[in-house]
């Protein structure tokens, strides 16, 4: 076995994995506090969590999860390129720097990269949309209640702002409306522009259409020649987890959310996130620990 000092950014990465378990934990119990509420102890009332501790406690484990996956394919693919190095590709390296400095591959990369926000963020407002009980409205697609848009008073209702001018109405309703925090967790579509005073709209684009794209923009004329093989391969398996998982949602909202269901649908945005951190690893450009592996490789046979 290869005995090495580890790199300092890769002992930052683990410092900060292992800090980060343990604030999950701490944020697990601070969310289920808000479920232990005496009054509902009392009540015997079925014990709801606050939806802001659940989306906090969701988004911190995807974090968390999402450092571990991408520090892992990072490792992996610095050790695989280390050994393709010592076989004598001595060029390797030289040659997939060359690839992801091409001006096409860094606009797909950024996109990817973009993707895999949008794709958390929807997951994030999938946790609201739990807390809400929001699954248990409109349980139709692609309408709510006959329309494609709900009608403006349901998704911006005043009942729901605190302040006399109302101006925290809008944010309030996407965080604490089950009927808002449904649509834009169907859509996560962009606020219009008027909610912020201008009269320009933004124009919504939905996470799964663009996770749809990414195959066929990695086969257009000016990626399918420069693009590694392993990142076309990804995109399609990335865009087969982007469809089971839209028909996961769709069949748990038309089914009333049952609980096997719901859980199926959940682990699949973490199915869906671990394909893009794969992807995102396939287009990275080689760490400091291929030098620091180059170095000791040929003091063993095996490295692991």
């Amino acid at each position: 076995m290869t005995r090495y000092r580890l790199p300092r950014s890769l002992q930052i990465k683990l410092l900060a994995i292992g800090a980060g378990i343990g604030a999950q934990g701490a944020l697990g119990w601070f969310m289920v506090k808000s479920g232990l509420d005496q009054q509902i102890v009392t009540d015997k009332a079925v014990p709801r969590v606050s939806q802001y501790r659940l989306a906090a406690h969701l988004s911190a484990a995807l974090a968390l999860y999402i450092g571990m996956v991408y520090t892992a394919v990072g490792l992996r693919r610095d050790v695989k390129m280390t050994g393709a190095v010592n076989a004598g590709g001595s060029d390797v390296v030289a040659k997939l720097n060359t690839v992801l400095s091409s001006p096409a591959v860094k606009r797909y990369r950024a996109l990817v990269y973009l993707v895999a926000g949008m794709v958390f963020f929807t997951a994030a407002s999938g946790a609201f949309v739990a807390g809400l009980d929001a699954g248990l409205v409109y349980n139709e697609f692609p309408t709510m209640g006959g329309r494609l848009v709900p009608p403006t008073d349901e998704l911006l209702d005043t009942r729901y702002a605190k302040r006399s001018d109302k101006k925290d109405n809008w944010w309030r309703n996407m965080l604490e409306n089950p009927v808002t925090a449904q649509f834009d967790h169907r859509l996560f579509v962009s606020l219009p522009r008027s909610f912020f005073g201008t009269k320009a709209n933004v124009q919504a684009t939905t996470t799964f259409a663009v996770l749809i794209s990414l195959p066929f923009l990695a086969r257009s004329r000016a990626l399918r020649s420069v693009l590694p093989k392993s990142s076309r391969k990804l995109t399609d398996l990335t865009a087969a987890a982007a469809v089971a998982q839209v028909t996961l949602g769709i069949t748990t909202l038309l089914y009333l959310v049952p609980v096997p269901l719901a859980a199926t649908h959940q682990a699949g945005s973490v199915v869906l996130l671990t394909c893009l951190m794969g992807l995102m690893g396939s287009l990275r450009r080689p760490g400091k620990l291929v030098q620091a592996l180059q170095r000791h490789a040929g003091k063993s046979t095996r490295i692991v």
